[in-house]
């Protein structure tokens, strides 16, 4: 089944990653989220692999655990060797370890450091939403329209607020 997004995060940060995907699901996003997605029997890797494959969009939930995590940094590699677009949303200002700035140091961040943590995962479910639909997207690209606040969309002529 496909998704709309993969969902990476290390596992002691499980209450915030349960919390993204369930601002996203209520959005209308479709996640794919371990272990929740993995149907018991079949191998933890191999069901990490097609999950990244059916999703659309990669989401890294940002922290000092998931920046020290082995296991993230394999799913970075596997989303940026299949070309998925990666958003990462920041929980804590910690520089990037090599291993992520390898792959994530032309990426976008959406901080999500200060409280309430809700409301920058519905500006996320926004983002996802347009980068879901960027056949629809001008050639405004995302840092502006994140900045911003507003896509464009060119069949309607309708302005989308992001903020």
């Amino acid at each position: 089944m496909a998704h709309d997004v993969f969902l990476s995060y290390s596992s002691v940060d499980n209450t915030a990653a349960d919390t993204v995907c369930s601002i996203l699901e209520q959005n209308g996003i479709s996640c794919w989220i371990a272990p929740r997605d993995i149907t018991p029997g079949l191998d933890f890797a191999e069901a990490i692999i097609d999950g990244i494959k059916s999703s659309k969009l990669f989401i890294l939930v940002y922290s000092s655990n998931s920046n020290t995590s082995k296991q993230v940094i394999r799913e970075v590699d596997r989303a940026v060797h299949l070309g998925l677009p990666v958003v990462n949303l920041r929980l804590e200002d910690v520089p990037l370890s090599k291993q992520l700035e390898y792959y994530l140091s032309s990426v976008q961040w959406l901080d999500a450091k200060t409280s309430p943590s809700e409301e920058h995962i519905s500006r996320l479910s926004k983002v996802v939403k347009m980068m879901l639909s960027k056949d629809k997207m001008m050639d405004d690209d995302l840092e502006k329209v994140i900045r911003v606040g507003e896509l464009r969309m060119r069949q309607e002529e309708k302005s989308i607020a992001v903020l």
